[in-house]
């Protein structure tokens, strides 16, 4: 049956563990319930999150819009407005257009009819006042015979005889005491002048705030109307009706700003009343219309602007400034009563994006503020807007070391990211997950617009997926190896004119696919060729092992076989690993070689003191050596040192030890195997090469169809042995009682010289 007449399988096959966490963790509404799903890149994690959380999404409403308002009292300190779903656009619009009202009705107002008579009849009522205070004066200097003459410097008193002032010549002439009475009036009165001229500011100040009070009533009648619908609009929402009555009483008591232009003879501190209206703009920040659901945002580069948010500034005469209005909201905020997808470790390459997401989830409101800011770093003046209550669920993707190191070492990461989600890797090789498996690759390939693919480009595909999870009874779910399969495998398809996706077309992918990446294989097979690496393949040799290292480049992997040699001498009772003294073995490897040396004195001698001396090193090894997979290699070369017997080298061994002997499970086993079929098969297959693996490994073979076919063919062999005695005799082609035996005899003869060597020398010592 061809994969386009498979019905729709299962998604997320073998996933249902990981599923059931990603619900219960988006589905319970408490603090510090936030999901953190563990898998390896390539498994569809995103792909699955996001289905998930789109699905209990729908089900929930749109959460509040939020807004910025200026804070008319504390500009520093804008004010957030929460509003229902869809009405916080509403109430922005209706502000912008209520600033297009008002820049209409208060130039309006001011030009009227109304608004200049009464502002005439202020001024008259203020000329009255003042020509009463000159008029008052004037007439107590008359009657007194003085009068008051206004000069361009100022006002002076002066005597007055018949309508006329009189100079100093006739005043001199006038009688002493009349003289004596003039000046007393004169300084009388200028006291009184004094006074009046004193009164002026007075005047101008009863003046000004007439023309206030004026500007102030017909501003607030210009708005009232305009204001009293809005009012009325938002009744429900106390926060925003308590903003209009700001709103209103700032622009009532700066009424006299809107009047005329503020104008100044340099362009660049000419301010017009344009600018007065933006104060009472709204910056939305959120936006949820109706019925579309709780918000899901995946933010791919989380830095902290774009997490938290950000305050914008903008150049204003060498000086930065902002306000209100550059406001910029993050993720954190647009999946504000949503939830915000995350990769952990984007977020931890991002400076100081980690503790502000852990703060903000800790303190349940976020705080827009720059990073500067929130380390104290910052001395200059900006804003502090008004903190916006938090209520978000948080889905971290990440690796599972990541999981397992933030649990170890951050102690707030546990009680904040409390479900954790861990994807498996494969799934169990049954009828029911192969058919399952068969659906899932037809999905895949309808999704991908691929070619349908044929009975036996399925079989190949799952072949293929059991390979790549190492183990004939599993199947790898790692999704993105499986698309770049089938796109592969559509291309070569097409390029032969096929309309379906054949096991050729399959198997082409793979080996083209291993053709660009094999480089570094070949050249390693070429040394071998070349006798630089020295490997044999024939003949039998004493102390010397065909071992099978892997090495892995992420991509790709290949196996080859690496040259194990012994020595050993009498000693007292040394196991050297040559790799280990030179620091180029990993632990696990000197792990391996010491619990070696523990297998080889439980199972030879016990009653004898261990007198030998031996050493094991990888020949032609340059860089590092870790694992312990060649521990029963490195036994296996002891054991031919002591006995004298050789070891076969047309064999290569695998497997780990534990110290009973017993032969344990390695990993890589396929791609080892293949390592020394490939070079085995350039020198020339004679019936007689193979490899010796542990028995439990069987499993997990899923080798190469050219490798099946020599083994088939009885070419090539695969020996599978559960402890070091049936792996001695395959390798040996020796009884192992045999082996065992002499190894049993010189480590005797080892002990019996050291013995004896120890009575010489303290006999030689005595004399």
């Amino acid at each position: 049956m061809r994969s386009d007449e498979l019905p729709a399988g299962t998604p997320h096959l073998g996933q249902q563990r990981a599923i059931d966490a990603i619900r219960f963790g988006i589905e319970v509404e408490r603090p510090g319930y936030n999901v953190y799903v563990l898998g390896p890149l390539g498994s569809h994690r995103h792909g699955l999150v996001r289905e998930l959380v789109d699905e209990r999404a729908s089900r929930k409403g749109p959460p509040e819009d939020w807004c910025y308002v200026n804070n008319f009292s504390d500009p520093e300190r804008p004010r957030a407005l929460a509003f229902p779903a869809g009405q916080g656009r509403e109430f922005r619009d209706d502000m912008h257009a209520l600033i297009e009202d008002m820049r209409v009705a208060i130039p309006a107002a001011f030009e009227s009819d109304d608004y200049r008579n009464q502002m005439r009849a202020i001024e008259e009522e203020t000329e009255k006042e003042v020509e009463a205070q000159w008029k008052s004066l004037e007439a107590e200097a008359a009657r007194e015979g003085i009068g008051v003459l206004q000069t361009p410097t100022g006002y002076v008193l002066a005597p007055i005889r018949e309508g006329k002032v009189i100079d100093d010549k006739e005043f001199e002439k006038l009688p002493k005491k009349e003289q004596r009475q003039i000046q007393v009036h004169i300084k009388r009165l200028s006291e009184a002048l004094q006074a009046r001229i004193e009164s002026m500011p007075r005047l101008q100040k009863l003046h000004r705030e007439r023309v206030k009070a004026l500007d102030q009533r017909i501003i607030a009648h210009a708005v009232t109307v305009l204001l009293d619908e809005l009012k009325q609009k938002y009744k429900t929402l106390d926060k925003v009706t308590a903003y209009l009555d700001e709103a209103q009483q700032n622009i009532i008591d700066n009424a006299q700003d809107f009047q005329q232009p503020k104008t100044s003879p340099l362009p660049f501190l000419s301010r017009d009343s344009s600018q007065l209206f933006t104060q009472y703009e709204v910056n939305l920040l959120t936006h949820n219309g109706e019925g579309q659901g709780a918000p899901v945002v995946y933010e791919p580069n989380p830095n902290y602007p774009n997490i938290i948010g950000k305050i914008e500034h903008r150049a204003e005469m060498g000086a930065l400034v902002t306000d209100f209005r550059m406001i910029r909201s993050g993720a954190l905020l647009q999946a504000n009563g949503g939830y915000l997808v995350l990769d952990i470790y984007r977020v931890l390459s991002r400076p100081f994006v980690w503790d502000a997401l852990k703060q903000a989830l800790l303190n349940r409101y976020i705080r827009i503020e720059t990073p500067g800011e929130s380390y104290g770093f910052v001395s200059t003046t900006s804003l502090k807007p008004e903190p916006i209550p938090l209520k978000v669920k948080i889905i971290l993707i990440g690796e599972r070391w990541l999981y397992y190191l933030l649990s170890m070492y951050d102690h707030e990461f546990d009680e904040l990211f409390n479900v954790a989600a861990d994807l498996d890797d494969e799934i169990e090789r049954s009828r029911e997950n192969v058919q399952s498996y068969s659906q899932l690759v037809a999905d895949r390939a309808r999704t991908g617009e691929l070619l349908p693919l044929s009975e036996s480009g399925v079989r190949r595909v799952i072949e293929q997926a059991a390979r790549n999870a190492g183990d004939s009874e599993r199947l790898s779910m790692h999704i993105r190896s499986l698309d770049d399969l089938l796109i592969q495998s559509d291309h070569w398809a097409r390029k032969r004119g096929s309309k379906v996706i054949e096991r050729q077309d399959v198997a082409s992918a793979i080996s083209k696919r291993e053709h660009r990446l094999d480089r570094s294989r070949n050249k390693v097979l070429e040394a071998i060729d070349r006798d630089v690496l020295l490997i044999e393949t024939a003949g039998a040799r004493v102390g010397q092992v065909n071992g099978l290292s892997i090495i892995d480049l992420g991509e790709f992997r290949y196996g080859h076989p690496m040259r194990i040699t012994a020595t050993t001498r009498m000693g007292t009772g040394d196991v050297v690993d040559i790799e280990r003294e030179v620091e180029l073995g990993g632990a696990i490897h000197s792990k391996g070689v010491l619990i070696l040396s523990s297998a080889l004195t439980s199972r030879y001698a016990r009653e004898t003191p261990l007198s030998i001396h031996a050493s094991i090193v990888f020949e032609q090894s340059y860089g590092g050596v870790e694992g312990d997979s060649a521990s029963v290699g490195e036994l296996c070369a002891l054991i031919s040192s002591i006995s004298g017997i050789p070891v076969l080298q047309n064999l290569a061994v695998t497997g780990s030890i534990n110290q009973l002997g017993r032969v344990q499970v390695v990993g890589g086993i396929n791609e080892k195997i293949e390592g020394f079929y490939d070079v085995c098969r350039s020198r020339g297959l004679d019936g007689t090469h193979g490899v010796v693996i542990p028995r439990d490994n069987i499993k997990h073979l899923m080798l190469r169809e050219d490798v099946v076919e020599a083994v088939r063919d009885d070419k090539f062999a695969v020996y599978g042995v559960r402890d070091v005695d049936e792996a001695v005799t395959i390798l040996t082609g020796v009884e192992a009682d045999i082996v065992n035996a002499k190894v049993e005899d010189q480590l005797v003869r080892y002990a019996t010289l050291r013995k004896e060597f120890s009575e010489k020398q303290e006999g030689d010592e005595q004399e």
